[in-house]
């Protein structure tokens, strides 16, 4: 049986952890949606107009984001406090079979289970808001007028960082991780304008953070923006530094012994 990946015993450690944390999983996901319907349905009652796509749409970036880096941030509780940590850490699963079931409940269950039930909720509120509208049909119009696309490409980097951050803290997963998060957006940030300013010879004003920036000449302002070419390099920068955080995970946690 090879040691490293088996899919019998994936299986079986994938069952596991449904039986053990599964109804966990559901409430948590009940509750949320809950708070969603609530937030959703009060302004869709008092309000004298349909509910806005801004309003449906920061509801989203609320759930996905923050839920999403919340559950993410505590996937790995238990290997924080010595006692929980016996049980998982002598099972006879390979420490790739955790780390991919892991992944597997943070990634494409949450996605799939939140959102789900998110257009599920908002339809529903839609219907009562405005029952002469096709409820599915204002959600396809949120969905292809709002930029959910981004909103998706910036869960994968929080939920990347959570990750990391889950098996490297030991208590406080959520806090610390959004601290060291902002911390490293604050050092990034001043090194990218640091950087500028010497490439400019002093003569620029701002930016934002890798992608345009302002630069004043003979006191005249122009705004510059990167190239095609540009951009699919910090797109290939963005995805080294996902790989880079997901390969310092699994190393963190082949590193947990009892």
């Amino acid at each position: 049986m090879n040691n490293t990946f088996n899919l019998k015993r994936f299986s079986w450690y994938f069952k596991k952890h449904t039986l053990d944390h599964g109804r966990t999983y559901v409430l948590s996901l009940a509750v949320a949606m809950g708070i969603v319907f609530l937030f959703l349905a009060i302004p869709a009652l008092v309000g004298s107009g349909p509910v806005s796509d801004s309003y449906q749409y920061t509801m989203y970036l609320v759930l996905i984001w923050l839920g999403g880096s919340i559950f993410t941030s505590t996937i790995f509780a238990e290997l924080g406090d010595r006692k929980k940590a016996i049980l998982p850490l002598t099972l006879p699963v390979s420490h790739l079979e955790k780390f991919l079931v892991a992944w597997l409940y943070t990634f494409p269950i949450f996605l799939i289970s939140v959102n789900a039930c998110f257009f599920i909720i908002d339809s529903l509120v839609l219907s009562i808001n405005h029952p002469t509208v096709t409820p599915f049909k204002l959600v396809h119009s949120l969905i292809t007028q709002s930029p959910i696309v981004i909103a998706l490409i910036m869960f994968v980097l929080f939920q990347v960082f959570c990750f990391w951050g889950a098996i490297y803290f030991k208590r406080l997963h959520f806090i610390k991780t959004a601290f060291a998060f902002f911390l490293a957006l604050l050092i990034v940030s001043l090194l990218n304008k640091v950087i500028l300013w010497l490439i400019s010879g002093g003569k620029f004003s701002s930016s934002s953070l890798f992608f345009e920036s302002n630069i004043t000449v003979n006191n005249n302002n122009y705004w510059l923006t990167l190239g095609n070419n540009i951009h699919l390099v910090q797109w290939v920068i963005f995805g080294l530094a996902q790989l880079l955080l997901f390969v310092s995970t699994f190393y963190k946690l082949k590193e947990k012994q009892v």
